[in-house]
Formats: C-alpha cells, structure tokens, sequence
C-alpha cells in the first residue's frame, strides 16, 4: 500500500521514490527529534536546570530529594539516549540539518 503511494507520489511530483521516502524518513525522524527535546526542556525547566547533571548536583546538595524527582530522572536518562539515537540516524540519513 505504501509503495503504491510512493510510486504514484512520485510519478506526480517529479520526485524518485527513495528520494520521496528518504524525505519523509528524515521529517519524521526531526519531528520526533523536536518532541524529545520539548518534553527534555520541560522536564529540566521543572526543577531549573538545564542538564541532568545539574539535577544531579540539586540531589547531591539535597536540594531535592532523589525520591521525588526519581522518574523524572529516569525519563530524562531515557529522553537523552532517544535523542542520541534520532540524531545518529539523521547523520545516517546524510540530513544532519536539525
């Protein structure tokens, strides 16, 4: 089915097929990207920080206790891993434009 869509995508465009996929490969990848890294900056802006290692230093200083920030930490480990990863594809992709 999506094939088919490429193929007829492409015959009304102008555009080859793995061009169109490619593209459309990159923008989803950037709009996920742009996701991660607004809901990152929510987190961090949260406790007024700008990195995980900041929040760490808060938990540290006992500025905060660990037990209430703890799945805000997690999801910021896991935020900051998923970005890697999307932005190793966009170089993959040859699309580092970010």
């Amino acid at each position: 089915m999506a094939s088919l869509l490429y193929k007829r995508a492409s015959e009304i465009l102008g555009v080859e097929e793995d061009v169109l996929e490619r593209e459309a490969l990159r923008q989803y990848i950037l709009s996920e990207l742009r996701r991660v890294r607004l809901e990152l900056k929510l987190i961090m802006t949260r406790y007024g920080v700008s990195s995980i290692e900041e929040l760490d230093e808060k938990i540290r200083r006992r500025e905060l206790e660990e037990t209430e920030v703890f799945e805000d930490l997690t999801r910021l480990d896991y935020l900051l891993d998923r970005e890697e990863k999307l932005k190793k594809l966009l170089e993959e992709l040859g699309g580092a434009r970010k």
